[in-house]
C-alpha cells in the first residue's frame, strides 16, 4: 500500500458485513471479517482488501474509486454514501469494526448489491435527454446557452446517479410510487434548459410521478456530489403551479400561502376545503368522518381567525420573495 516509499500505518479492524443472496438464502446474515489495513484508506478499499485476500464470495458495486460513477453507493454504520468517498477512520466504531449494509429502500440481490430497477425506471420515465423544437442539423453551429442560463443546471448536472437520496427518503420507505429526489432534480436540469420544448410536459409528468409527496425532511440533503436535490424540489413544485397544474398538491401549497399571507396564521378549516376542492362533494364526504372525530374530541380550530400583530411585515415577505398564493 506505501506509495513512493512512504511508510503507511497498519491497523487491526473489523468488516460488520450484511450478507445475503436471494438465489440462497431465506434470511440475511452478518459476517464479521478482521482486517489489517490503513485506516486512512477508504471503505472501499477495505472491502476490496477483504473480498481479494479473506472471502472472494462478499458482493458490492464499485467501478472508478473516484466519486464519479456512483457505483459503490452503500450504508454504512447507519448512514448511506459512496464507500470511495468515506474514510475508515471517519466512521470507525468504539469497538474497531465498521458496519456495511446495502442501501434501504432497495430489494437485495446479494450481499451490498441491490436491484436498482424502481430508481432507474424513474429516471426513463422522465425522458432524460435534451428534446429541442429543431433538428440540429438546422443550425450551422452548437446550440449555445448563455452562463447565467448554464448556471442553473450546474450542480444538478454533477449529479452520478448514485442512489444516495433515494435511499434516504423516508417518503419512498412508505410510498415507492414517489419518483425520489434524483428523478426530480434530473427532471429540472430539463425543464430549466432554455434548449429543450418539452417544459410542459415534463412538468406534467413530474407532477404525475407524485412531486408533491415530498416532505422536505430534507434527509436528501445528504449528497454526496453536493447536488442538493431539495432545492429542485421547491423549485419545481413552484414551477408546476406556474404551469398551471392544479391538483390537489398545488392546491394545498396555495391555500396555505395565502391563509399565512391573510393573518400570519394557518387556516385548518380553509386549508382541508380548499386542498379537497370547494366544489369536490365527494371528496368532502369522505373526510366528513374526520372532521366529525376531530369536533368529537375538541379539536376543531376557530372558524375565523384574528391576524397576528405586524401581520404587514409578514406580507412584506411575501411580496419580497414573490411567493404565490392562491
Amino acid at each position: 500500500m506505501a506509495a513512493h516509499g512512504e511508510n503507511v500505518l497498519m491497523a487491526k479492524f473489523t468488516l460488520d458485513l450484511f450478507r445475503y443472496d436471494e438465489k440462497v438464502d431465506d434470511v440475511p446474515h452478518r459476517d464479521r471479517v478482521e482486517i489489517d489495513f490503513p485506516e486512512t484508506s477508504t471503505v472501499l478499499d477495505a472491502l476490496e482488501y477483504a473480498k481479494a485476500e479473506v472471502d472472494g464470495t462478499i458482493s458490492f458495486r464499485r467501478s472508478c474509486r473516484s466519486a464519479i460513477c456512483g457505483s459503490c453507493s452503500m450504508n454504512i454504520n447507519g448512514v448511506t454514501g459512496l464507500a470511495c468517498k468515506t474514510p475508515i477512520n471517519t466512521v470507525m466504531r468504539d469497538d474497531r469494526s465498521v458496519k456495511v449494509d446495502p442501501m434501504p429502500n432497495f430489494e437485495v440481490m446479494k450481499d451490498m448489491v441491490v436491484h436498482m430497477d424502481p430508481f432507474w425506471d424513474k429516471y426513463s420515465r422522465l425522458k432524460p435527454y435534451l428534446q429541442p423544437a429543431d433538428r440540429d442539423e438546422d443550425h450551422e453551429r452548437e446550440r449555445r446557452v448563455s452562463p447565467e442560463d448554464m448556471k442553473k443546471l450546474v450542480a444538478v448536472a454533477n449529479c452520478v446517479m448514485c442512489a444516495t437520496c433515494y435511499a434516504l427518503c423516508p417518503v419512498i420507505s412508505v410510498d415507492p410510487s414517489f419518483a425520489g429526489p434524483a428523478a426530480i432534480a434530473y427532471a429540472y436540469r430539463f425543464i430549466e434548459d432554455v434548449r429543450d420544448s418539452k417544459r410542459k410536459e415534463r412538468v406534467g409528468q413530474i407532477s404525475d410521478d407524485y412531486l408533491w409527496l415530498c416532505a422536505h425532511c430534507y434527509a436528501c440533503s445528504y449528497c454526496p456530489k453536493h447536488v442538493e436535490p431539495q432545492d429542485d424540489i421547491i423549485a419545481l413544485k413552484r414551477i408546476s403551479i406556474e404551469e398551471g397544474f392544479t391538483g390537489a398538491g398545488p392546491r394545498h401549497a396555495l391555500v396555505v400561502s395565502k391563509t399565512i399571507r391573510q393573518s400570519g396564521m394557518l387556516n385548518e378549516n380553509e386549508v382541508i376545503v380548499g386542498t379537497v376542492g370547494k366544489f369536490n362533494f365527494k371528496g368532502l364526504l369522505k373526510i366528513m368522518p374526520l372532521g366529525l372525530r376531530m369536533a368529537a374530541k375538541g379539536k376543531v380550530p376557530p372558524l375565523f381567525l384574528k391576524p397576528v400583530e405586524n401581520v404587514n411585515e409578514i406580507r412584506m415577505i411575501y411580496d419580497a420573495l414573490e411567493v404565490p398564493v392562491g
